[in-house]
């Protein structure tokens, strides 16, 4: 916790890593990765306690953290108290002695006032926001930002997404080959009724895993599987940011011997994780380069699985949402533009090109389309073939997908379509970070726009839900 906390680690990268090294059994795997993820989870919940049991008396960082451990464990879960409160003095004690008395206090004060008295406490005179992100420890700026993609999606159950994203998620696994839909079905493991490829495990999924065999969130999977419908298997493929590689190992094993995938991953270190996914496949070339670089009118379909702020996927990274900041949205949305700009040059005539994010906010998703389309006459949106999932946002990861073709036989130069330069695309941009400024004044063109994007290509839900706490 104090590498995530310190070193800006990513809690589900870590902790397998480190519970593999060690030899506690299932049950105190369980214990840790609870007790981990749920203090994370519920950070912003528990700092105002703390500070409301401290009298606004300042805390260390390291003490605060052990605090949060403490209440996790008295609030949340079955420890008795006397285990939760014992133990977490005493670890208070090796980092700094004289703060026992201060950590015992603040953990025997929540023990006697309760979950419920604390968060009247800390909810009471607040506004509907304030209330929404103690309740449910959520930035205010993040429950904003959801609120105003469910509205343009047509739907208003914020608390049921915000309740998702603190639930445990769920394992899930891909089958790449027939021999492994084999292998998973004769060992009971149940189908995913929302991916063709995957399954739900049970427990500690290590055993199960090969080469054939991956983890990997069911959104994750159909992204995949979608840009496979959409096009030609025999084609040249482009993986414009493949890091870390799943995507590109499920699209490699729907393509024909003839087809070739290019992975572009500018990260070294990625780039090895991408060469691990796909393994030793003549079909594959691994470039380590950025998107922007790919080849103009080279490639027959093209991934953009863009780099986003990611707040679709909090359940499995419960810290991103203390680091993320609306600041980065201006940088973050100007890469996605440069790229998915790039990506559309790179189509051949009739080409397609996904694009995807683990975001539903809609400067990341819809606005990003609206902008392509408007400089880009020569291209349209094209149905994803994937069947309307009704979201169910139990334990829910959010995956927005939608699909442009380049049209055959045109041109961007027959259509007379300039290039801006870097100020003019900058004012073109939509930056700010509510629905309000997002969507103002951009006119009946645009709002027909999104409403084409939304009918054409519906957000797709990761709808399962598990109360099974080993998350890879």
């Amino acid at each position: 916790m104090q590498r995530v906390q310190r070193d800006d680690s990513y809690v589900n990268l870590l902790l397998p890593t480190l519970l593999r090294q060690s030899s506690l059994d299932e049950a105190d795997r369980g214990l840790v990765q609870e007790l981990a993820y749920g203090a994370l989870r519920w950070q912003l919940q528990y700092d105002s306690f703390i500070d409301i049991l401290a009298g606004g008396k300042a805390i260390e960082p390291d003490i605060r953290l052990i605090l949060r451990l403490g209440m996790h464990q008295l609030l949340r879960m079955r420890i008795p108290s006397h285990a939760a409160i014992n133990e977490s003095v005493e670890q208070v004690k090796e980092i700094q002695p004289r703060a026992a008395g201060f950590a015992n206090a603040i953990l025997r004060n929540a023990d006697r006032r309760g979950y419920d008295q604390l968060l009247k406490d800390a909810t009471e005179g607040k506004s509907r926001l304030e209330y929404l992100s103690m309740v449910y420890s959520h930035p205010q700026w993040v429950i904003s930002v959801l609120s105003d993609a469910l509205e343009l999606d047509g739907k208003s159950d914020i608390e049921a997404l915000l309740s998702s994203n603190n639930e445990t998620p769920q394992i899930n696994l891909a089958a790449l080959t027939d021999s492994a839909t084999k292998k998973l079905a004769a060992l009971g493991l149940k189908k995913s009724p929302v991916s063709p490829i995957g399954f739900i495990a049970a427990g500690n999924p290590e055993p199960l895993l090969d080469a054939d065999i991956r983890v990997q969130d069911q959104g994750s999977q159909l992204v995949a599987l979608a840009m496979l419908e959409l096009s030609d298997r025999s084609g040249v493929f482009l993986d414009m940011c493949s890091g870390p590689g799943t995507k590109s190992a499920v699209l490699l094993s729907g393509l024909s011997p003839q087809a070739k995938l290019v992975c572009f991953e500018p990260a070294p270190h990625r780039a090895k994780l991408v060469a691990q996914a796909v393994g030793d496949d003549g079909r594959v070339s691994i470039v380590t380069k950025m998107g922007q670089e790919a080849e103009k009118n080279s490639y027959d379909a093209v991934l953009l699985d863009a780099p986003c702020t990611g707040l679709g996927s909090l359940r499995r990274k419960p810290e991103s949402r203390w680091r993320k900041q609306p600041s980065q949205l201006r940088d973050l949305n100007r890469i996605q533009n440069e790229l998915l700009l790039a990506g559309l040059d790179a189509l051949k005539s009739g080409g397609v090109l996904l694009y995807s994010t683990c975001s539903p906010v809609i400067s990341e998703t819809n606005t990003q389309i609206v902008d392509a389309l408007q400089s880009r006459p020569d291209c349209e949106l094209i149905d994803i073939k994937l069947d309307d999932l009704e979201p169910d946002y139990s334990g829910q990861n959010t995956v927005f997908v939608t699909s442009v073709m380049c049209k055959e036989g045109v041109t961007k130069e027959d259509n007379q379509v300039m290039e801006e330069d870097d100020n003019q695309k900058e004012e073109n941009m939509v930056l700010d970070n509510s629905v309000e400024d997002l969507e103002k004044n951009r006119g009946e063109e645009i709002n027909g726009l999104l409403m084409e994007i939304i009918n054409h290509n519906p957000i797709v839900y990761d709808t399962l839900r598990s109360t099974n706490t080993h998350s890879p």
